[in-house]
């Protein structure tokens, strides 16, 4: 039978986010909208996830989930009055291969899109991250205003101080709510990165950054290096305690630029990145036919230096947030030795996935972790108590946490 006789089955259905709305995101971009811009929830009813209180002149916020390219038309673009690079955002994460994005956005009179120190920004967004635990959140505008498209003078020192405030302001949270966050770095100057790095010091963060020739840092410098860097992670399901160092991430088409005649004598030098931005950052270096940047480092803000890949950070994120959860289904019982025997018990449950994959085990690297649970009725405030003892592998990192649940309380976890 000739082929193109056959039948052909074809789909066609709106689009529509491809998981529950009760799931929670993986991957979250943080931005501000343009007051008068479409509000995605009305266009598109069907990507609301949540939104607040809306009353005309007053600020507003919503989280839609987006999983198509023909949503980007929804988000404003850098070549708007106020540059901004959320369309380009979902662009880049879709390109990458994520199947969808959920995008906290904000407006309100005269707000800026690199304006998200703003005190009412502020008010209007940390309710917002405490609906999505565990999750990697991207700003692609902190540390605007961004240029158009790529350029090697310095930023605005206005830039720097937005990215240290953005850290300040957030970085609670992150550790809050077990989240990673993903930063871009302005064009400083070599002479500040070292004061930059060591304000950021102690967030659980990870500033992005891009290297490559001239020619490819036109077509891709301009774009948020993060969320190419955040995309790739959260592709990747079976790369969450592996170093991504040496994996190249699919950029997509970027911009189209005109090659210089003289480009054509020889290739381009790659210019030498400064050793405080490959020794502090998650470092792009874009390849030579500019489709693909290959991951050179993968470090994060959190103390102390050098021990903290994004990696480990993630892993260790995982297992506090199961902790937490294991620990939330004793808050209402009562502070007896049952229950604290059945707290270990259950810590020791959540924990197992980890050492069946080979990434906790005991302390010493043998064995299974150490837990022990103990009910404390004449403490101060009585609770219940698990101690964990543990080594995170590959890493060798030891682990020692102390949970503590009190009655009525959220649970606390510290380290022992």
């Amino acid at each position: 039978m000739n082929s193109l006789q056959k039948r052909v089955n074809i789909d066609v259905s709106l689009v529509r986010p491809r998981s529950p709305r009760e799931r929670l995101p993986r991957l979250v971009v943080i931005g501000i909208v343009p007051e008068d811009a479409p509000i995605i929830s009305e266009v598109s009813p069907n990507t609301m996830i949540r939104q607040s209180y809306k009353q005309a002149g007053h600020p507003y916020i919503e989280q839609v989930r987006l999983s198509s390219i023909v949503q980007a038309r929804l988000l404003p673009a850098i070549d708007m009055t106020y540059p901004s690079r959320l369309r380009d955002a979902l662009i880049a994460a879709l390109s990458v291969g994520v199947d969808e994005v959920d995008f906290i956005l904000a407006r309100g009179p005269n707000i800026k899109p690199w304006e998200l120190d703003k005190q009412e920004v502020i008010e209007m967004l940390l309710p917002f991250f405490n609906e999505v635990p565990g999750a990697m959140i991207v700003f692609p505008d902190l540390g605007g205003p961004w240029p158009r498209g790529y350029t090697s003078q310095p930023a605005q020192d206005e830039q720097r101080q937005r990215l240290l405030a953005g850290s300040r302001i957030y970085g609670k949270v992150f550790a809050e709510n077990f989240q990673v966050g993903f930063f871009d770095l302005p064009q400083l100057e070599e002479a500040s990165l070292f004061q930059v790095f060591e304000s950021l010091r102690g967030s659980d963060l990870s500033v992005c950054a891009w290297n490559g020739s001239d020619i490819n840092l036109r077509r891709h410098g301009w774009r948020s290096a993060s969320i190419f860097v955040a995309s790739y992670m959260c592709k990747r399901l079976d790369m969450v305690t592996q170093s991504v160092v040496g994996h190249h991430v699919p950029l997509g088409a970027g911009r189209k630029i005109v090659h210089d005649r003289s480009a054509l004598l020889g290739a381009e030098k790659i210019p030498q990145v400064p050793l405080e931005i490959e020794e502090n950052c998650i470092l792009l270096q874009i390849d030579e036919k500019a489709t693909t940047a290959e991951v050179l480092s993968e470090l994060t803000m959190r103390s102390p230096r050098y021990e903290w890949s994004m990696p480990t950070l993630r892993t260790v994120k995982a297992i506090h947030q199961s902790l937490r959860q294991a620990a939330d289904m004793f808050v209402f019982r009562g502070v007896k030795k049952i229950e604290a025997v059945a707290l270990e018990t259950a810590i020791g449950m959540v924990l197992n996935p980890f050492y069946e994959m080979g990434i906790l085990v005991g302390p010493g690297g043998e064995g299974k972790p150490t837990v022990r649970g103990e009910a404390l009725p004449d403490h101060e405030i009585p609770m219940l108590s698990a101690d964990l003892v543990a080594m995170l592998h590959p890493w060798c990192q030891n682990i020692n946490l102390k949970v503590m649940v009190k009655s009525g309380t959220e649970p606390l976890i510290e380290n022992a």
